[in-house]
């Protein structure tokens, strides 16, 4: 069972009043983020998109806190935007293999790990939506990140998936959030209900959910000539679950691609922001489809 806040202790006083965003970034870690042009432009996007009005709770008159919270939020929204390009991508998958027919049953195209990581993944966005999205104000988003074990384990895993880009190629034009895994650690080590002694169970699961994540996408490359081929028969039956295992083509070869996927999602995000931006000075230029692209390694 996963360990969360509001099922276990009450938080103290000072908590439940606490307007202090709970990440200490480093005044080098800071610099980099402000010159990096990828994520100036992404947190350009969510100026647009999302709210930058705090509740009662996190409303604050300091500048710097204000400053503080909606780059924490920015931060926490790049950080798992791979993670839902993945799942999202897994599930148009399964849709396309399995037909209405089978909605509730997505998670049964995969097997193993796969199958595994897809549940925990559809559950957790299921009942996590809003946060997520980062929807709602800054503060509540960025405090969220620390009310429960999922949440932890989702934003260590993104730390881990934004590490694996220092082995790509052409991705130093990429916003890098390695380093945030070790601020991470120390508002968990500081954190009067988490404390340092859990760090070491907390890596051990993002462990094991990225290692799923691995396996899910590389099954998704196995079942995507699968899937296309459905796709050019509209008029076939759905296919079973078990059907769609006895079409699979052997293994495709073990490569770390992760890091081209990850890569790929943030491209795409850019990409989608630059295209706001020249919408936005350009008012006249009609906007273009949205694209449901899979980045390939």
């Amino acid at each position: 069972m996963a360990l969360h806040r509001a099922f276990s202790f009450p938080l103290s006083h000072a908590e439940e009043i606490s307007r202090t965003p709970p990440f200490t970034v480093s005044a080098k870690d800071l610099s980099k983020l402000r010159s990096c042009e990828a994520f100036q432009l992404i947190r350009s996007l969510l100026v647009d998109q999302e709210s930058q009005e705090f509740c009662d709770q996190h409303s604050t008159d300091s500048h710097e806190d204000k400053k503080a919270w909606l780059l924490q939020r920015d931060v926490t929204y790049a950080l798992i935007v791979p993670i839902l390009a993945i799942y999202r991508h897994a599930a148009q998958l399964a849709r396309a293999l399995l037909g209405d027919r089978h909605i509730f049953d997505l998670e049964l195209v995969f097997r193993g790990e796969a199958r595994g990581t897809f549940s925990w993944l559809q559950c957790f966005i299921m009942e996590e939506e809003d946060w997520c999205l980062t929807k709602g104000c800054p503060g509540c988003v960025v405090s969220y990140a620390l009310q429960a074990e999922p949440t932890i384990r989702m934003i260590l895993v993104a730390c881990r998936l934004s590490s694996s880009l220092r082995q790509e190629r052409n991705t130093s034009h990429l916003p890098m959030f390695d380093f945030w895994s070790d601020v991470m650690k120390k508002a968990l080590d500081d954190d009067s209900f988490w404390g340092p002694d859990l760090w070491k169970t907390f890596e051990a699961r993002a462990a094991v959910l990225e290692k799923g994540i691995e396996e899910l996408v590389r099954q998704c490359i196995e079942l995507a000539p699968i899937a296309a081929t459905a796709a050019q028969a509209d008029d076939s039956p759905p296919t079973s679950p078990k059907h769609v295992f006895h079409k699979l083509s052997h293994p495709i070869p073990q490569i770390y691609w992760l890091p081209g996927i990850v890569s790929g999602c943030w491209t795409t995000l850019l990409a989608d922001a630059a295209e706001a931006k020249r919408i936005e000075l350009s008012p006249d230029t009609p906007p273009r489809p949205v694209l449901s692209r899979w980045p390939t390694g």
